[in-house]
């Protein structure tokens, strides 16, 4: 099957259940809400209209963002949540191609900036102020919490503080203030799924080897906003940042789900179901078999990141789920054990 124009599979559409949504990234115990509630959660478009290639591949960024959009109405999601980079360095003509697209959201859309959505002392030109950001992507400013069905989806901002130190870096990190008023927001909250653009979990993963990649873009007080999650019992925090799927385990209270990239190899997005037995994840590809094996082939040509990420990426889609804290019930679908 081929792409059309717009980057939409040129086929017949797929019907709107989420059982054929893809395959399973992960199944939590927690959030759980009474009411099922169906979120988008997508990260990464790194959405350019004017670069090419590399291992994002540019020139493919507004076609797999205009799939994404369309496969989110086609699934009729209550929301569409973007865990940051919209952009891929905040040009003024590519949030006004993103604001394009996501006015085709039937859903309302959410979203916290990425490093790449923000000033930085290396650009050429002037990217929108984070307020700016705010006025389009939050309901009131940053940090937001906002109520999707039954779900209470708090975003953060990692990506920028007020006094600009992380303006020039790919690090991150959550103010004290914001850490404060996410504490508040916790207390008050019944069904929650925080969200956040920088990743708690990669540099003490048992997985990551000291110096491997994963661990170069740290978020600075993961301590603190791990203890905050788990003291105001927040079950399940999303990020994106690394172009890895993963599922990752600070401590014993809190998972992590990273989440696919749109731009880069798999070029998807998680498909999030909140209901009365848990969440379940799944992976929704935005690229056909031909887009797929380009994304990959990119990125082991490009440089030996971009290679680390796309081989981790394939061995973590080779044993899908990533996590099952789930037990199978009679007449359910196969599940691995719990990893």
């Amino acid at each position: 099957m081929s792409e059309d124009e717009t980057g939409a599979s040129s086929g017949p559409a797929p019907p709107a259940a989420f059982e054929r949504a893809g395959p399973v990234l992960a199944r939590f115990a927690r959030p759980r809400c009474p009411v099922p509630a169906r979120l988008a959660v997508l990260g990464d478009p790194h959405l350019s209209t004017r670069r090419v290639g590399t291992w994002k591949l540019f020139h493919r960024t507004e076609r797999r963002l205009a799939a994404a959009v369309e496969d989110c109405n086609r699934r009729d999601v209550d929301a569409a949540v973007f865990v940051g980079d919209l952009t891929e360095n905040g040009h003024p003509a590519d949030f006004r191609r993103v604001h394009e697209l996501l006015d085709r959201l039937a859903a309302p859309a959410l979203a916290v900036p990425g490093n790449h959505d923000v000033p930085a002392a290396a650009d050429s030109h002037e990217t929108p102020p984070v307020g700016a950001f705010e006025r389009r992507f939050t309901p009131g400013g940053l940090p937001f919490h906002a109520t999707v069905g039954g779900v209470d989806v708090v975003g953060l901002n990692t990506a920028s503080t007020p006094d600009g130190r992380l303006y020039h870096t790919h690090d991150g990190e959550v103010s004290p203030a914001a850490l404060d008023w996410l504490s508040d927001a916790l207390a008050d909250a019944e069904t929650v799924l925080v969200v956040g653009h920088h990743n708690l979990s990669t540099a003490g993963d048992p997985d990551v080897p000291v110096g491997d990649w994963r661990s170069s873009f740290p978020l600075r007080d993961a301590d603190d906003l791990l203890a905050t999650l788990r003291e105001g019992d927040a079950p399940l925090y999303c990020s994106g940042h690394l172009h890895v799927p993963a599922v990752g385990r600070p401590d014993g209270a809190v998972r992590e789900l990273v989440v696919p990239p749109l731009c880069s190899f798999p070029q998807g997005y998680a498909l999030v179901r909140v209901g009365p037995a848990g969440t379940t994840v799944r992976h929704v590809p935005v690229a056909d078999e031909a887009g797929v094996t380009e994304a990959y082939l990119a990125a082991l040509r490009d440089k030996s990141k971009s290679e680390a990420v796309a081989r981790s990426t394939a061995e973590r889609l080779r044993r899908l789920p990533l996590a099952d804290e789930r037990a199978p019930t009679v007449g359910a679908e196969p599940t691995a054990s719990t990893r």
